[in-house]
């Protein structure tokens, strides 16, 4: 990180930072300090399965990862058994999802690979039928043990370390919402592979388009997402696991803190009840922004999370901080007190921001000189999203929603030229 971080400055003619030293240390402390002050080893699983090719991740760009590249579009139906709705999305992914599930058997903890174990043995009484057999039916494709896919969707449960962000134009009156997909942290090559399993997929019920997310084949969840029918309304999800004095992630542990959580209470991974909102049809799911809001402040959660929610009409904008159980903040768009825009990084808004990882202030700079007047979902990828440190070597994708107009569209992004982290 430190070659890298020198190599940014000097292609900017500029001394290197102290803040990419303290950069550096967070992300050691990420990748090491970590493992050895929770005592959960760092041992590689040893009882990874025989038949899995154990490839490592590849260094090399694919065509479709350029940047600015439209995500691949994929179709799901709902009326098909859950086991068999991925089929389509997975033999098209299969060889790149192979490489990364080997990758992270390789790189977590043993212990993180026990605790999996665990859920895995009482999925079917812990976990909702519908996401067992669709991660059931993503294994028969993969090739791999249920297992594999289990710890892979706990893992991106945990990553997103985001930007997302929802307007109100003044001019048009349509509420935009976008969002930059930053994952990898500590795992910069990690980055560069998901780049090739990034997919928009809509989902199709009864013959008609239900909702759209943007996902990695192989994960289930829905942390990017706009329903299509009905209420409508748009959702995004940021990590909210980097809470206190310093606030460092720390992966391994938050990967056997949420284990435990949907081991032993009712609370639920975040993303799939994104899912389940987006998914809902039901007369009163159905009819607005406020029921899709209220659904979200009050089910319990398996992880910490920030949801941001976007709708189709003034005021309809708001970011949900929220712990395990409870609600903790609700932060609204106010276009009359001056509030036309909400930036949402991965720390409380009302705190200040780490020097490390300060992405709020820069997109909040960008919009201010947008104005709500001319603010679009154009103007939002081109002058904020697509603004260093907003956009760094570990965004993976954007997407850029408009509910009131049915717009809906990603974008894989790669700028080595970026903050090497954040």
């Amino acid at each position: 990180l430190l070659i890298s971080a020198r190599a940014h400055a000097t292609r900017r003619s500029m001394k290197m930072p102290r803040w990419y030293l303290l950069k550096a240390f967070v992300v050691l402390a990420t990748m090491n300090v970590a493992v050895a002050v929770d005592s959960l080893g760092s041992t590689p699983n040893t009882a990874m399965a025989a038949h899995l090719q154990r490839s490592p991740v590849s260094g090399q760009k694919s065509p479709g990862s350029l940047d600015g590249t439209p995500l691949p579009k994929h179709t799901l139906n709902l009326d098909e058994p859950p086991r068999m709705r991925w089929e389509g999305v997975m033999k098209a992914n299969k060889a790149a999802t192979r490489r990364i599930v080997a990758y992270l058997f390789a790189e977590l903890p043993a212990a993180v690979h026990a605790q999996v174990d665990k859920l895995v043995l009482e999925a079917e009484g812990r976990l909702p039928q519908w996401a067992v057999e669709e991660m059931r039916g993503v294994a028969d494709v993969l090739d791999v043990n249920f297992g594999d896919i289990v710890l892979l969707n706990l893992f991106f449960e945990l990553t997103p370390f985001c930007t997302s962000i929802v307007t109100q134009s003044s001019s048009t009156g349509h509420v935009y919402h976008a969002r930059n997909m930053d994952f990898g942290l500590g795992m910069p090559v990690l980055s560069e592979n998901l780049r090739d399993i990034a997919v928009d997929v809509e989902f199709f019920k009864d013959g008609k388009p239900a909702f759209v997310i943007t996902t990695f084949a192989g994960y289930i969840g829905a942390a990017t997402g706009m329903r299509l029918q009905g209420g409508l309304f748009s959702i995004t999800a940021n990590e909210r696991e980097m809470t206190g004095p310093v606030p460092v992630p720390n992966i391994f542990k938050s990967i056997v803190n949420m284990v435990n959580a949907l081991l032993t209470t009712d609370a639920f991974p975040v993303t799939w009840a994104v899912r389940e909102v987006l998914e809902d049809n039901s007369a009163a799911a159905s009819e607005s922004f406020d029921a899709a809001v209220s659904a979200l402040s009050t089910r319990p959660f398996a992880t910490q999370i920030y949801l941001t929610v976007g709708g189709t009409t003034l005021g309809q904008g708001v970011v949900l901080t929220r712990d395990h159980n409870k609600l903790l903040d609700s932060w609204r768009i106010n276009a009359t007190s001056g509030g036309w825009f909400l930036v949402q990084t991965n720390y409380d808004h009302w705190l200040p921001m780490p020097p490390w990882d300060n992405r709020k202030k820069p997109a909040e700079r960008a919009l201010a000189d947008i104005g709500a007047d001319a603010v679009t979902p154009s103007s939002i990828y081109k002058d904020v999203l697509s603004r260093d440190p907003v956009l760094n070597q570990l965004t993976v994708y954007t997407t850029t929603m408009s509910c009131g107009e049915g717009k809906y569209a990603s974008f894989v992004r790669d700028c080595e030229s970026c903050s090497p982290f954040r």
